[in-house]
């Protein structure tokens, strides 16, 4: 008795945008990206943190400079589905 008999994979919601090879390959690059972007601000937070904790001013600066940009990308790239959504469809 198995209880997957039946039972179709989908993509839900995202089947409409997804029913191309080119839609996957471009909802896999935003995916990648906005791992890596994810990624790096949270190093950046990290980096941060630890300046803070230790009490080193110059290394806070620097880590607060350092954070700007991966916090601008993952929250652009965070935008970009409901840009897509209001936009386009």
């Amino acid at each position: 008795m198995n209880p997957f008999n039946g039972l179709k994979p989908s993509w839900g919601p995202f089947a409409a945008i997804l029913e191309s090879k080119v839609a996957m390959g471009l909802a896999l690059v935003w995916a990648a990206m906005f791992v890596y972007t994810a990624y790096h601000l949270v190093v950046g937070v990290g980096k941060l943190a630890k300046a803070r904790v230790q009490h080193r001013a110059n290394d806070y600066e620097e880590a607060k400079g350092d954070l700007f940009w991966p916090a601008v990308a993952t929250i652009l790239l965070g935008a970009v589905p409901l840009i897509y959504a209001v936009l386009i469809r």
